[in-house]
């Protein structure tokens, strides 16, 4: 697919800047493309990190208060959190602390077939029967304020730690510690639940509890967290502890998925171990992740890893199953809609998400996926850069049973009689709102080097910038009328490797996927690429990793 490539340029700005820091101009540009400060500029590239304290979150010295009494007065408690990783990592973070109380507690996670995302009436009144008088909320309850009411007519308190963006309305629980609340103090708006719960425990605790941050990293990459400010610090340290691998479920999750933990980054987070810990909520319970994460003997740690393992391979199998199928679907209609909207009976409603996840990668328009059994259906959508879900679904409300979500993600809930209607309607509106160009996927590409910019300095200075993800990119770079001089290779890694040289300088070009790069580099003798840049260690050498190329 043709890509739209929208290339930065080196600002006066920018030049003015790094000479009065004695900074290497393409550093302070990417900086200021990621809209960090003059001021921060310092603290940024040494990762000195305000780390702010948890009183400052609303309702925390609420939250701290009932839950010193509960223990003293020997209640029960029950955790409630939600099935992906955020939601576990939160509970996991809390039992560090509630394990070592002696006060008697329970998990309750909700079964994503049969309850849904978060709190639920019938989960409460089981809660009730066993005995509960707390509800610790995690990752969930922002938005539930019946499911609230019901619990406190039951007489339990319940404590919602939660990140969601809350809707109108005042949340009804005894405390409410959510950043992004209207009137929250607390300087930091994108923690996430994990970071949240690592918060409460170190307020409880009296102490740093630096030993839960890998689970806290955990939760940042995978619940795709903005890595600035607060997160990138609690990120960073996160990494250093996953890399030691001082927890012993981590280390046998890695050695499973053929990672060694002393390389860990943000792309095994994102993509090799979180897809495992998701799996089990998305097949069968979620329990067996976190238990998973709280168990310590070897042999179950193992039987664990091992179920997560069989898990994931399940859903890809059944994913891949899906996607055929809506391809059947969508090959009938891509040229007439300006939105994806798919449906069958029985499809497996854990995996929707990664299905209309993949169909916004395959033809970068909106997806909606839906699965009905009988005449209800749930559905996962996902979105392009401009189109907001939440702005197109308040249009197609009249045909909802219920929605929610963000921008680019949100869950639905329809009857199977208004699809047709809601799809015309969610037409109309995309339609409108998007224009040809839309449709192009965007390459946010920092600058225009040449090949003489770029050497092993430059390279360990965008080492600095790590951790990379969510709101800090890796940098992107465009170099145009390349020669390639010589056909490419594939190893036996799957890699494909090109040499390109311009202006007698010469440098390795890779990259992982063919996705018609191959077509172009046999075909063209100049080209323009796109590319991010890393250290060849074994050589200690630069090498340019290709995003995309064109003719030039």
């Amino acid at each position: 697919m043709r890509k739209l490539w929208k290339i930065g340029k080196l600002t006066d700005k920018a030049k003015f800047i790094a000479k009065k820091n004695s900074l290497n101009p393409i550093i302070v540009q990417i900086l200021i493309n990621r809209n960090i400060e003059e001021n921060d500029f310092y603290n940024f590239l040494n990762n000195n990190v305000s780390f702010h304290s948890p009183l400052l979150l609303p309702d925390m010295k609420i939250a701290l208060e009932r839950i010193k009494r509960a223990i003293k007065e020997r209640e029960r408690i029950c955790l409630f959190g939600d099935y992906d990783v955020d939601g576990i990592t939160s509970l996991v973070i809390f039992y560090d602390y509630i394990k070592e109380t002696g006060v008697e507690f329970s998990f309750y996670i909700p079964h994503r077939l049969k309850e849904g995302f978060g709190l639920n009436r019938e989960a409460i009144k089981k809660i009730k029967e066993e005995g509960a008088s707390l509800i610790i909320c995690f990752d969930c309850g922002t938005n539930s304020n019946e499911e609230v009411k019901l619990a406190r007519s039951l007489g339990m308190d319940m404590i919602i730690i939660d990140h969601h963006f809350p809707k109108e309305g005042l949340n009804t629980s005894l405390a409410f510690i959510n950043p992004k609340r209207s009137d929250s103090l607390y300087p930091f708006s994108f923690l996430t639940s994990a970071g949240l719960a690592f918060k409460l425990v170190q307020a409880l605790k009296k102490s740093d509890c630096s030993h839960l941050l890998d689970l806290v990293a955990l939760s940042l990459v995978c619940d795709v967290a903005p890595l600035i400010g607060e997160n990138r610090g609690l990120l960073k340290e996160g990494l250093k502890l996953l890399r030691e691998a001082k927890r012993p479920c981590i280390d046998i999750l890695c050695k499973s998925s053929g990672i060694k933990s002393e390389n860990i980054d943000t792309f095994h987070l994102g993509y090799i171990l979180g897809p495992r810990i998701n799996a089990a909520g998305r097949i069968n319970t979620a329990k067996d992740s976190l238990e998973m994460f709280i168990n310590h003997d070897k042999n179950k740690l193992e039987e664990y890893v091992k179920k997560l393992d069989e898990y994931n391979r399940l859903r890809k199998d059944i994913e891949k199953g899906i996607l055929e199928e809506a391809e059947e679907d969508i090959s009938r209609y891509i040229k007439d809609y300006p939105t994806i909207v798919v449906y069958r009976q029985g499809w497996h409603q854990g995996i929707l998400g990664i299905v209309a996840s993949k169909l916004v990668e395959r033809y970068y328009r909106p997806a909606f996926v839906f699965s009905f059994h009988d005449e209800r259906g749930k559905g996962s959508a996902r979105s392009i850069a401009n189109f907001n879900l939440m702005e197109a679904l308040n249009y197609c409300s009249q045909y909802l049973i219920t929605y929610g979500g963000h921008t680019k993600a949100a869950g639905i809930e329809i009857v199977y009689k208004n699809m047709e209607e809601f799809k015309n309607k969610l037409n109309e509106v995309a339609g409108k709102v998007l224009s040809p160009q839309d449709y192009l996927p965007c390459l946010d590409i920092d600058l225009e080097l040449e090949l003489s910019d770029i050497d092993l300095g430059l390279v360990k200075s965008i080492d600095n910038l790590k951790p990379f993800g969510e709101g800090n990119p890796q940098p992107l770079f465009v170099t145009r009328g390349v020669f390639v001089k010589q056909p490419y290779k594939k190893n036996s890694n799957g890699i494909y490797s090109v040499w390109l040289s311009k202006n007698e300088l010469t440098y390795e070009g890779i990259f992982f996927e063919n996705n018609g790069l191959v077509d172009i580099l046999n075909y063209g003798k100049f080209v323009d690429i796109v590319y991010s840049l890393e250290r060849n260690y074994y050589y200690d050498s630069v090498r340019l990793v290709l995003r995309d190329v064109r003719l030039s």
